[in-house]
């Protein structure tokens, strides 16, 4: 399903989509929207992840809980 939205552009921006061809902006713009969000996904889980590594290592875990985690996650059914 497709959505209609408004957005406001710079000058600069809007020049560049000015060489776009009408009946590619849309999909032109929808694409760049996506890498956008997957790259800021990717961004957001390094950081997290980082925050997980530091605040790991003030409490370490070993390799034998952390398997023992996932085997309870399994037979949990999760």
């Amino acid at each position: 399903m497709s959505h209609r939205i408004n957005i406001i552009v710079q000058d600069d921006t809007w020049r560049l989509l000015k060489r776009i061809p009408q009946g590619e902006r849309s999909r032109t713009i929808n694409q760049a929207l996506r890498e956008w969000a997957v790259k800021r996904r990717r961004l957001d889980a390094i950081a997290e992840m980082d925050l997980y590594r530091n605040t790991m290592a003030a409490d370490p875990v070993t390799s034998e809980e952390i398997v023992r985690w996932i085997r309870a996650d399994r037979d949990g059914g999760h």
